[in-house]
């Protein structure tokens, strides 16, 4: 069961990288749903545009082991952003959605900084020798 556990983690991260690779493309190619709703919550145009580069970059980064942590932080740091402006825009119920990705982005950064971590000391002990 445990040598499972990893094939399932990089399917949650593969998938949340399919997930903002979409959403990102969605706000560059300027939908209207989402031209829409940053408008609502009162950005300018310009602000879509740079949610969606760094969307797409985070994504791309997040299926990297390497990026993955620094990538998911990334992407928190936006949700945090979806979360904070829905909530000020006092639409309380469209926070659940990024609050929801906001959670699974932390415990992603989480597993893969408990991982590093973790290797750190066969790395030094493997460097001693």
């Amino acid at each position: 069961m445990k040598k499972w556990i990893p094939v399932i983690g990089w399917i949650v991260v593969a998938a949340t990288s399919l997930f903002f690779i979409q959403s990102g493309f969605q706000k560059l190619a300027g939908t209207e749903e989402m031209a829409d709703m940053f408008q609502e919550l009162g950005f300018p145009d310009w602000s879509r545009y740079a949610v969606g580069l760094l969307e797409m970059a985070g994504a791309v980064l997040l299926v990297f082991p390497r990026w993955t942590h620094y990538a998911a932080g990334l992407l928190a740091v936006l949700m945090v952003g979806a979360v904070s402006s829905e909530i000020m825009a006092g639409q309380g119920l469209g926070a659940l959605l990024p609050a929801q990705w906001l959670i699974l982005l932390a415990l992603i950064a989480g597993i893969r900084i408990r991982r590093i971590l973790r290797s750190k000391p066969k790395q030094v002990a493997a460097n001693s020798e």
